[in-house]
């Protein structure tokens, strides 16, 4: 009877909660349309990033580039960010202004085709800048979350909010997939990013009309005017000295790290070896999506039964299975590479929704609650850095080993063996810190 009632809360009840639930299942509600509106930017704007770039010319090196310079400024604002959301009586207050930053960079990046020689170096500039105000918003987001949700209500609510971001990843790669793909030329198809970022703009208003519907939040602590750089001092001091913070923030930079790795990798081994056009990506999108939105309430009774650190060693296991599908795909005539690319990665997926499921809520476990934005922060610079790095780390790998297939593939095996590393750091985290 337990588990059924789970499943029916995480589908039928999100829409009827909003309007006759009690205040605790409307937050949970609103929080996870407030989800669906965020994952449709990330996949109007975020998922088309390097097929924008690649459109305005950019070169593999400048692929690299659009993620890590963007990186490099989340990093620069993470902390005096997680400062002054912390000075403030409620933290709903910065989530909502870096919605509106991040509305008016979106805004004025649909402008840059009509720069020409110079539209790459304007979107590159842009989309740095909007990363800003985007890294904010998680880390302030988070806070906000916790602020509102009680302990016991978390893996509920989270899982609810995940299941349907899920769903917006697998429906709207469909659609902007297919839409890229109908473009028969890079201007067509660089109107139709266009029309994406301004399509974003939109749903960030959206976003924020319905963040304000959201009851509670106001901070438990005293009401601060300024904020120091001894804030950062003590909030650092308390952290290095929080022992299950500091086991916990080294094993999951570590995974990072071999996670970003690939981030431009994959899409060059899909684009340059596998021939993938705009569909071809949408598809194998989807696939993964439609895997994890499956899967995430039994994850999320697994969360209940065994715990959240017990679950995320399933995630880092799926992981390793990517650099494998990359490598035995690239290998395979390319009349069935394709098709033989998209199955693999639609079933390793299966575990991955434990990954986006527990990774915040084992950072919630250990995060001390005085300063708790700006300890989030001081968490997210290390990943934020990781995130700035190890895609270059993993052209530049590919690049040493000569930039063509046999590189690709041992560069992917490289990656594949730190990824394995990575899982038995997670099991050795359980089992220390089982019960």
């Amino acid at each position: 009877m337990k588990k059924v009632k789970n499943k029916n809360f995480l589908s039928t009840n999100l829409f009827r909660n909003l309007f006759h639930g009690s205040q605790a299942h409307t937050n949970m509600s609103l929080f996870a349309v407030e989800g669906v509106m965020i994952a449709l930017i990330n996949n109007l704007v975020g998922n088309n990033n390097n097929l924008f770039a690649t459109r305005l010319g950019a070169s593999d090196f400048q692929l690299s580039l659009v993620t890590a310079l963007p990186q490099f400024l989340g990093m620069l604002v993470l902390i005096p960010g997680g400062m002054f959301t912390d000075s403030m009586n409620n933290k709903k207050k910065m989530v909502s202004l870096s919605l509106v930053s991040i509305g008016v960079t979106y805004f004025l990046l649909g402008f840059t085709p009509a720069l020409g020689g110079y539209s790459f170096l304007a979107f590159l500039l842009l989309l740095t800048i909007s990363v800003g105000p985007m890294t904010i918003y998680n880390t302030s987001w988070q806070a906000y979350f916790s602020d509102v949700t009680p302990t016991g209500d978390r893996n509920k609510s989270f899982t609810l909010r995940t299941k349907w971001t899920f769903l917006v990843n697998l429906l709207v790669p469909i659609i902007t997939g297919n839409l890229l793909a109908s473009a028969n030329t890079t201007a067509a198809k660089l109107k139709f990013h266009q029309g994406f970022l301004w399509c974003a703009c939109i749903t960030i208003i959206i976003q924020i009309f319905i963040l304000n519907k959201i009851k509670g939040g106001n901070a438990k602590v005293e009401a601060r005017t300024k904020v120091s750089l001894s804030e950062i001092k003590n909030a650092a001091i308390c952290l290095a000295h929080n022992r299950s913070f500091i086991g916990f923030a080294a094993v999951a930079l570590f995974f990072y790290m071999t996670w970003q790795s690939d981030w431009t990798l994959y899409y060059l081994g899909q684009i340059k070896y596998l021939k993938l056009n705009e569909a071809w990506l949408g598809y194998v999108t989807v696939g993964g999506a439609a895997v994890q939105f499956l899967t995430i309430g039994y994850w999320s009774r697994v969360n209940e039964k065994h715990g959240v650190r017990f679950s995320i060693i399933m995630g880092a296991l799926g992981l390793c299975f990517f650099p494998i599908i990359m490598i035995v795909s690239t290998s395979l005539p390319a009349s069935i590479a394709p098709t033989v690319f998209l199955i693999f990665n639609i079933i390793a997926n299966f575990a991955f929704a434990t990954v986006s499921l527990n990774i915040l809520q084992c950072l919630l476990q250990v995060v001390p609650e005085k300063n708790k934005t700006l300890s989030i922060a001081i968490y997210t610079v290390l990943i934020t850095f990781s995130n700035a790095v190890m895609p270059m780390v993993g052209v530049k790998v590919y690049t040493l080993l000569g930039a063509d297939l046999h590189a690709l593939q041992l560069t992917f095996l490289i990656i594949f063996v730190s990824r394995i590393v990575s899982t038995l750091l997670w099991t050795l985290r359980w089992w220390l810190l089982k019960e």
